[in-house]
């Protein structure tokens, strides 16, 4: 089997074969794909420019030409990029598929463009920074008319029974583990994790902490506070969040745990300690993410 051409780096970092089977798994996702070309058939009219943030293999670009776009710029900061250019070639996009390696607030378009695409939807909805990347797109990249596919997202929280992904925090104090690692342990408590949720791990009833608005959200850290009302007797290992996507009108794609056969995972952001909760207990809880999506902080209380 003849090398692929200037791929020395895939050959030799395991980590780009686990980006090729992660985006497979999206390419699987029949509903995730379906609802996407549904929205871009929607939206994109013959003749407009799009651009698409964070381009992956390409694949809503391609969906682009094929509703009529003149000219699509594909924007990528990773090395998938290799793949989509080679994609575009053999699918029959590469003269009207553009594609520009880096991040898309680092960038310049030749020209504004009529409609914005971006699938920067991570797990916790909020986590691949799809608030930063559309405010900067409106701001430098869109025509003031422009639309934007997803146009609105929002972000729910609920508690949970998660005592397996909890054990990623409590066994930094594992017997037999060397020198003093609570550094570690605190690290671990305070960083957003992803697993995958069942109804049977949630505690109550989700609460909405975030309804972004893409066509007018601001670049700024998004918070919301609340209560919830514990349904089930047992242990709250931290929250749990997932999210609800409108891409275009009548369109939406969600990761809503009920879904088992959804590509994407679910956000877990754990508690420190474990505590017992009781049916009807009433619990305050809070939540912080930038508009990045890289800093999360949260807290879960007793109320009274």
């Amino acid at each position: 089997m003849a090398p692929l051409p200037e791929t020395p780096i895939w050959q030799r970092d395991s980590s780009h074969a686990q980006v090729l089977d992660y985006h497979l798994s999206m390419l699987l996702d029949t509903k995730r794909l379906d609802a996407f070309r549904q929205a871009i058939d929607t939206t994109v009219s013959p003749g407009d420019v799009v651009v698409d943030v964070g381009c992956g293999t390409g694949i809503l670009s391609f969906m682009a030409c094929e509703a009529g776009a003149r000219r699509v710029y594909a924007i990528e900061g990773a090395p998938i990029l290799e793949v989509a250019r080679e994609l575009a070639t053999a699918n029959g996009f590469a003269d009207r598929v553009e594609f520009i390696e880096g991040w898309s607030s680092d960038v310049d378009l030749p020209e504004p463009a009529d409609v914005l695409i971006t699938e920067t939807i991570g797990s916790a909805g909020l986590d691949e920074g799809i608030v930063a990347w559309a405010a900067d797109a409106r701001t430098r990249l869109l025509k003031p008319t422009a639309t934007i596919v997803p146009s609105r997202l929002r972000l729910w929280v609920c508690g949970a029974q998660m005592a397996e992904d909890h054990s990623l925090i409590t066994d930094w104090f594992e017997t037999g583990l060397p020198y003093d690692l609570s550094a570690a342990h605190r690290r671990a408590a305070h960083s957003l994790w992803f697993t995958h949720l069942s109804p049977n791990h949630l505690l109550g009833q989700p609460e909405l902490a975030v309804d972004v608005d893409l066509a007018t959200s601001a670049s700024r850290a998004m918070m919301a506070s609340g209560t919830m009302r514990v349904e089930h007797e047992g242990t709250l290992h931290g929250l749990a969040c997932w999210f609800d996507c409108l891409l275009a009108p009548g369109v939406t794609v969600d990761n809503v745990p009920a879904d088992a056969q959804s590509s994407w995972g679910h956000g877990f952001m754990p508690l420190e300690e474990p505590r017992s909760v009781r049916q009807g207990e009433a619990l305050t809880w809070s939540l912080s993410v930038s508009a990045d999506g890289h800093h999360w902080t949260w807290d879960v209380g007793v109320l009274g």
